[in-house]
């Protein structure tokens, strides 16, 4: 009878499944930045509008502000199966673009760490942070991201100093343009 040590292609098989496996990294805490999605079209003050296309999960929460903007699915992504949008805020008086998962909304313990991984392409500014979800609406963590003409990853990585009920949230606090992708929120271990 032989054992798995003397089945060298099998023992092979087993030993780089199981390093891949060991590699992956955990699911994300809010629902997948991904393929599949929807159309909407919702009022802004002033009588303005966002509209355009996100990922299943993902939400506008914007028309409270005095903006209109648009949200487009893209077919670059930055690599293979990695879906991403255009986030075009084109005209803004009072407020700011925010995109956030309520679904995401949870209770981040106290000093467990946490990491918000993406993609961003474009040079409008734009943020994200970790937000409670009533008022005042105060931001716990908010971190600058910075993209370019090219797809640049993006890491930002928190740690609350209390347990606290929030969610995560992207801002664009002026005009411009900017691409979005692959977001991933997972606990560091």
């Amino acid at each position: 009878m032989k054992t798995l040590l003397h089945c060298p292609p099998l023992f092979a098989v087993l030993l780089v499944a199981g390093a891949v496996f060991a590699q992956e990294k955990p699911a994300s805490l809010l629902p997948v930045f991904g393929a599949e999605g929807r159309e909407f079209t919702a009022k802004a003050q002033g009588g303005k509008a966002i509209k355009g296309w996100l990922p299943t999960g993902w939400d506008d929460n914007s028309e409270w502000a005095t903006l209109a903007a648009t949200y487009t699915k893209l077919k670059d992504g930055p690599k293979e199966g990695v879906t991403a949008v255009r986030i075009e805020l084109k005209d803004l008086g009072e407020g700011q673009l925010q995109l956030t998962s309520y679904s995401g909304k949870r209770v981040f313990k106290k000093g467990v760490k946490h990491v918000i991984e993406g993609w961003l392409r474009g040079s409008a500014e734009f943020k994200v942070g970790v937000r409670q979800p009533g008022d005042p609406y105060e931001f716990y963590v908010e971190h600058e991201l910075s993209g370019g003409k090219e797809w640049k990853a993006f890491k930002a990585e928190f740690a609350l100093e209390a347990d606290k009920e929030a969610f995560i949230m992207f801002v664009m606090p002026g005009t411009g343009t900017v691409d979005l992708a692959g977001v991933v929120v997972r606990e560091v271990k």
